[in-house]
């Protein structure tokens, strides 16, 4: 298949400019913290190499960012997306295997490699290895630069891989049609209008009668909102510091990733019907009781609060295009690792989640993102010191595919993701659901905590300490 044969919206050849948040996402990233997202998909069945580079080329080169590189520098212009003129697939999708004893540990220590590698930028930005040894199968580890898509973009992408991604049922709304579908005539498309840089939309009345009396209504709410953004402003750049703990401090290169077992979903949303909170309620208090108990084994105080940056995506996933981009913001939140008792720690976390989910702080993320990725770098490096060292981790949660798909006619029994840990973070930890479990993802700098494997099999401590305290409860209850 020759490049021509892909087709797609835009001018490949005359360049296109990266958005301002791309822009700024592809700036954020040093040899400390790469700006790459990572994701596994396990296949019990092995999944055969030429299968595997026949969907690619077939459903994944569509998506046209994946041909393009970035080109240009920040003076003058803005970089842009532009064809590779010497594009080659199997410069991106690679087959390796595993040493011997090809367990678990020898593959969290691969994934940390690859984690640990920076991308060749002259390149368009994106690698898979497809690894021989990984469980009773294989498994497809994927790394695509961060300035290419946000999560929900490149979960677009994924699950536009499958045999039958028209069929996949998502708790977080329809999946887009994937170009390669639309092309073939296969499904027909949603008809959503790329949109490549678009400007966030604070929300306001419409002026349905033209009075003065609308106008005024408009005014008042465009003013309180302004008020409410300020406030919200203020308050994220003059947070405290994070307090000294071995969770925090000078970053290397090296990363280790590690993976908690599966935990059914069914188990956590018992815990939550209990105290009225949700699946996410849940498993942001069992984050914050691993932290805790990983502090506690270190001998480390527990007394104060972390807080951690949470991504906020601020476009519904079937708005979402191939033109994928980034359109997230990020919030703030106190995970409530002082509070010893579970049922006070999911209260607390229901407390502090609520500020989170109006988006006000993610929107002016956005927004900074925007401006710095237009502006100079120098910008972009002000605003970003404003916010150093005001978090311990990343904790991204997402809610994933209700049900197995398959890929080249074989099953992906598991799925798991990392994703990058901005601005100076060294733990990042990533919740997502898939066919009736959670995975918990943890990935860290080597340098604070070599061992991540000793804060993801907490999570499973925390859901067992969840449930004895219900029936502790229970049995007190008259």
């Amino acid at each position: 298949m020759s490049q021509d044969d892909y087709g797609g919206r835009g001018d490949d050849s005359g360049g296109e400019p990266l958005s301002g948040p791309d822009n700024a996402w592809r700036r954020m990233g040093d040899r400390t913290n790469l700006m790459e997202i990572t994701g596994v998909l396990v296949f019990d069945d092995p999944i055969d190499y030429a299968d595997l580079r026949e969907v690619v080329e077939e459903r994944l080169l569509p998506f046209r960012r994946f041909r393009q590189r970035i080109v240009g520098r920040d003076f003058g212009r803005r970089p842009r997306w532009e064809l590779d003129p010497d594009f080659d697939l199997d410069s991106h999708l690679h087959h390796v295997s595993l040493p011997e004893p090809q367990g678990r540990e020898e593959f969290q220590t691969y994934v940390g490699d690859v984690m640990s590698t920076p991308i060749d930028k002259t390149k368009p930005l994106w690698q898979f290895y497809l690894v021989e040894g990984a469980g009773d199968g294989n498994a497809l580890v994927v790394r695509i630069h961060h300035s290419i898509a946000d999560g929900f973009a490149l979960l677009y992408v994924m699950l536009g891989l499958a045999d039958e991604p028209e069929e996949i049922d998502l708790p977080i709304g329809t999946m887009p049609t994937p170009p390669h579908h639309r092309r073939s005539g296969a499904v027909e498309g949603n008809g959503a209008d790329p949109s490549p840089d678009p400007e966030p939309a604070v929300a306001s009345e419409p002026n349905t009668d033209g009075d003065g009396r609308s106008r005024l209504r408009k005014a008042a709410e465009a003013a309180r909102q302004g008020a409410n953004m300020a406030v919200t402003g203020v308050r994220a750049v003059t947070l405290p510091k994070e307090p000294r703990t071995s969770l925090v401090g000078d970053l290397g290169v090296r990363k280790e990733v590690a993976w908690s077992d599966p935990i059914d979903v069914e188990r956590a949303k018992a815990i939550g019907r209990a105290h009225g909170a949700t699946i996410n309620d849940v498993m942001l208090a069992a984050t914050a009781g691993a932290f805790r108990r990983y502090l506690e084994a270190n001998g480390e105080p527990t007394d104060r609060d972390l807080r951690c940056t949470m991504p906020v995506n601020l476009k519904p996933l079937d708005q979402r295009t191939e033109d994928l981009g980034n359109y997230f913001g990020l919030g703030f939140l106190d995970l409530p690792v002082s509070i010893e008792d579970p049922h006070e720690r999911i209260q607390a976390i229901q407390d502090n989640t609520g500020a989170l989910k109006q988006g006000t702080e993610a929107f002016l993320f956005l927004l900074l993102l925007k401006i710095c990725g237009r502006g100079p770098p120098t910008l972009e490096k002000l605003v970003l010191k404003l916010f150093e060292n005001k978090a311990s981790a990343v904790v991204t949660n997402v809610p994933g595919p209700k049900e197995a798909f398959s890929l080249a006619g074989t099953e992906v029994s598991d799925v798991m993701f990392w994703v990058p840990q901005s601005n100076g973070i060294g733990i990042g930890v990533s919740i997502l659901s898939y066919d009736g479990d959670v995975r918990v993802g943890v990935t860290t700098d080597r340098g604070l905590v070599a061992e991540p494997f000793d804060i993801a099999e907490q999570f499973q401590a925390e859901l067992d300490a969840m449930e004895a305290a219900l029936q502790t409860a229970e049995a007190e209850t008259p």
